[in-house]
């Protein structure tokens, strides 16, 4: 499980320097918004990973959407970036997709996690 805090916090600190950076013109030219849905997904995974219950699954969930949306709000203040409610939708949408990979799946990681 420390692998799993670990990813974790380096997963939140990933998200938010790609969130709050300025651009400098040699981002990649794709559609963030598979980006943001994959980030998003990434993130709920390891944060439902560390839940053991399920007020903390629902604690985890919240906090990714919370996360995900507060990232957006803070957008509006870095030049060069802006807010985009697409770009909530997909954070929440990867947070949703997480939170069915877990239900179906978290005991098989844990178990590979442990080997």
């Amino acid at each position: 499980m420390k692998l799993v805090k670990i990813s974790t916090l380096f997963t939140i600190l990933l998200i938010t320097y790609f969130s709050l950076k300025t651009p400098d013109g040699h981002d990649l030219p794709t559609n963030d918004k598979v980006g943001h849905f994959l980030a998003y997904t990434i993130l709920s995974i390891h944060l439902l990973l560390l839940s053991k219950t399920k007020r903390g699954n629902l604690l985890a969930f919240l906090f990714s959407i919370f996360y995900g949306l507060l990232m957006e709000f803070f957008q509006g203040f870095v030049p060069g970036r802006e807010q985009s409610f697409y770009d909530f939708i997909a954070n929440s949408l990867g947070t949703l997709i997480g939170l069915g990979i877990i239900l179906l799946f978290k005991q098989n990681i844990l178990t590979l996690l442990a080997k």
